[in-house]
């Protein structure tokens, strides 16, 4: 009788043990929202219309087309880590990464975490080379924000390259980021306005 005791207790335990582990297990989710960017010169006018490329490491090229009114919309999806019970819901932030070559020959990387105005984002030579081979820094409206990155171990610290053609675009950028509907299995969807205005060239040599 001890012995069935014994199993049944044990069993329990496994039971609940399992049960914490999964609630607190991280695994990948993911979110949909809808990314409406805004393209404008330097006085606030809007770009006509070109080529955007939206690029992600290891994925295809997905190329659009602005409008007369510097527009366009796309429907994107951002993955995360989240516990499965005590989340976080939303990722971090979300990447929204471009590639205009009417305007420049640089992949940037723009790091969208809540409304209000972009910060500093990165530009790289290309779309497919990894540990910051081709990155040429960090940018911000006004100029460049970072050039090299210490990790903890300062023997690997990467140093940015000059950029393709030799200077940098600028971009000022403001968005809005809002929750929209609940989907059917629980999750949200996301709308992210986001307003790209040229702020002169960073010219490095």
């Amino acid at each position: 009788m001890l012995k069935i005791i014994a199993i049944v207790v044990g069993g329990l335990v496994v039971a609940a043990a399992t049960g914490v582990v999964w609630a607190f297990s991280i695994g990948q989710r993911s979110v949909s929202y809808t990314l409406h960017l805004t393209l404008l010169d330097s006085v606030g006018r809007p770009l006509p219309p070109q080529r955007v490329v939206v690029w992600k490491q290891g994925y295809p090229l997905q190329e659009l087309r602005s409008d007369a009114a510097g527009q366009l919309t796309l429907e994107a999806t951002e993955s995360f880590g989240s516990s499965v019970l005590f989340g976080p819901n939303r990722p971090d932030a979300f990447a929204i990464r471009l590639y205009l070559p009417e305007i420049a020959p640089l992949f940037y990387w723009f790091t969208i975490k809540e409304s209000g105005p972009v910060g500093p984002y990165e530009v790289h030579n290309d779309y497919y080379s990894y540990n910051y081979k081709q990155w040429v820094g960090d940018f911000d409206a006004t100029h460049a924000t970072r050039r090299q990155i210490v990790p903890a171990d300062p023997s690997k610290t990467f140093y940015a390259v000059p950029p393709t053609g030799g200077q940098v675009p600028r971009w000022q950028g403001t968005t809005t980021l809002e929750r929209a509907a609940k989907r059917s299995d629980g999750s949200y969807d996301y709308r992210l306005d986001l307003v790209l205005q040229q702020s002169g060239v960073e010219v490095i040599n």
